[in-house]
């Protein structure tokens, strides 16, 4: 959508599943791309977006990614320490704890997609700061494989850039609630998705339609004759 007119460039239409989200949003990226010429500068969305992989997918193509990452309301309850708090030994590919203590690697978790590291239980055990750490016998520290690229976030949620980037999303929203509410789209009336393309497609041109009309609508000043 281009936010200055709220005219909408371009609809996808997918599965409803959380994966296709990002499938989704790269393909209508590749195709903004192929039509300007260039990638955009930045993209903001809702923390339903930010998995390591596509951060690390925009990232690699220069593009900032404001959005917030899955697991920060998590992070945010939780009583103990986050990744931030352990240091990467790049030397032996292994965490050293806010205690000192070592935290070896066991491996890749490829249900989570994140390398495993882990502390000892006589270790662990004796640690001061372990109510802090775990409530486990050891500490268990998963770190996504794209880890860098989902701390970038965090570090960019937290920017003035971001602030004024989140509210430009509100008229995504906004067209939403229209194609909902207004235009009695709140229910899909075909199935497969080739047919509820097609029916996202007419409506998104009949939503630009509406703005079309608003724009011929408004009253143009006169231009000033200038006579010589």
């Amino acid at each position: 959508m281009d936010n200055h007119s709220c005219v909408i460039v371009g609809v996808q239409a997918t599965a409803a599943r959380l994966s296709q989200k990002t499938v989704a949003a790269q393909a209508m990226i590749f195709r903004f791309s192929q039509w300007q010429g260039r990638e955009p500068a930045s993209l903001a969305a809702d923390a339903t977006y930010g998995n390591g992989e596509f951060l690390q997918w925009l990232l690699d193509r220069g593009i900032t990614p404001y959005m917030r990452t899955r697991d920060s309301a998590r992070r945010k309850k939780s009583p103990f320490y986050g990744p931030e708090r352990f240091t990467y030994q790049p030397e032996s590919n292994s965490y050293r704890c806010p205690a000192g203590e070592q935290l070896n690697y066991v491996g890749l978790n490829v249900r989570n997609r994140a390398h495993a590291y882990i502390g000892s239980a006589k270790r662990c055990g004796a640690c001061s700061l372990k109510a802090h750490c775990t409530s486990g016998r050891y500490k268990y520290l998963a770190i996504h494989r794209h880890e860098p690229a989902r701390q970038r976030a965090r570090e960019l949620a937290n920017t003035a850039a971001f602030a004024s980037a989140q509210p430009a999303r509100k008229k995504v929203e906004a067209l939403f609630a229209e194609l909902k509410h207004r235009m009695g789209v709140g229910r899909l009336r075909l199935r497969r998705l080739k047919f509820v393309r097609e029916q996202f497609f007419l409506a998104a041109a009949a939503q630009n339609i509406r703005r079309l009309v608003r724009f011929l609508s408004q009253t143009q000043q006169p231009g000033m004759v200038v006579t010589t």
